[in-house]
C-alpha cells in the first residue's frame, strides 16, 4: 500500500520475512525485536546473506529504553535501533534518513533514470540512448529499471525472477531466462552501456556507471 508519506509498504509475517526480502528486495526493513529477541535473530540472519547483506534495517523495541539492547541491536547488524512509543513523525524521519544513503540521490519514483547519455523515461515507458530511441519489450525495459534504480548495488536473479516475470516466491528461479533477456537488453543499449551490465555468477547482476 502506498501511505500518505509516499512510502510503499508491505507487511511480512515473521516467517516469511527472509524469503521476501531476499525475492523482493525492499528498499528498507522495519521490524520489532520481538520480547524473545527474534527480531534480532532474523537481522544477524539477513546481514549474514549475501542476498540480503546490503538491505538496510530497522528495529524497533516496545520495552524501556536500555542501551546495552540498543548496543546489541547494532551488533547484529541493524542499521537504526529505536524504542516505541515515538511519533510518526519520527519514524518518518529516521526512515527518510537511511533511504539517504541507501539510494541514489538523484532518483525518486517519479523521476526519468538518466546516467551516461542513457535515459529511460518511467512515465511513457521510452529509453533513449544519446537521444535516439531504443525499443525494448516489456521485460526489457523493467529490467532496465531495476538495473538503474539500484546502480551500483546487486540486484539478484531470485529477485528479477521474482519481479519482472512476476512469479511467486515459491517459485524455482529460471536463471536462465533472466540470463538470456539481459543479453537481449545489452546488445540494445550498444556496446559501452551494454558492458555496464556486469554478471556476477551465481547472485545476479550490476549496472556500474557514475
Amino acid at each position: 500500500m502506498i501511505t500518505e508519506s509516499g512510502f510503499q509498504i508491505t507487511l511480512v509475517v515473521p516467517d516469511d520475512l527472509f524469503a521476501q526480502a531476499k525475492a523482493r528486495q525492499p528498499y528498507l526493513i522495519l521490524m520489532n525485536v520481538g520480547a524473545d529477541g527474534s527480531g534480532l535473530k532474523l537481522c544477524a540472519e539477513l546481514k549474514a546473506s549475501p542476498y540480503t547483506s546490503a538491505l538496510p534495517v530497522v528495529l524497533m523495541s516496545t520495552a524501556l529504553a536500555d542501551e546495552e539492547a540498543e548496543l546489541q541491536g547494532f551488533t547484529e547488524g541493524a542499521d537504526d535501533y529505536f524504542f516505541q512509543p515515538a511519533s510518526e513523525e519520527l519514524l518518518r524521519a529516521r526512515v527518510r534518513a537511511i533511504l539517504r544513503r541507501y539510494l541514489p540521490p538523484t532518483e525518486t519514483p517519479s523521476n526519468d533514470l538518466q546516467v551516461e547519455g542513457l535515459v529511460l523515461d518511467v512515465r511513457s515507458r521510452k529509453v533513449y540512448v544519446n537521444s535516439a530511441p531504443v525499443a525494448l519489450t516489456r521485460k526489457e525495459f523493467d529490467l532496465l529499471a531495476a538495473f538503474l534504480r539500484r546502480r551500483g548495488q546487486v540486484v539478484y536473479t531470485t529477485h528479477l525472477y521474482h519481479t519482472v516475470w512476476g512469479y511467486g516466491e515459491s517459485a524455482p528461479v529460471d536463471s536462465h531466462t533472466v540470463k538470456v533477456h539481459v543479453s537481449s537488453l545489452r546488445s540494445k543499449l550498444g556496446p559501452e552501456l551494454g558492458k555496464k551490465i556486469v554478471n556476477l555468477p551465481g547472485l545476479g547482476y550490476r549496472f556500474d556507471a557514475n
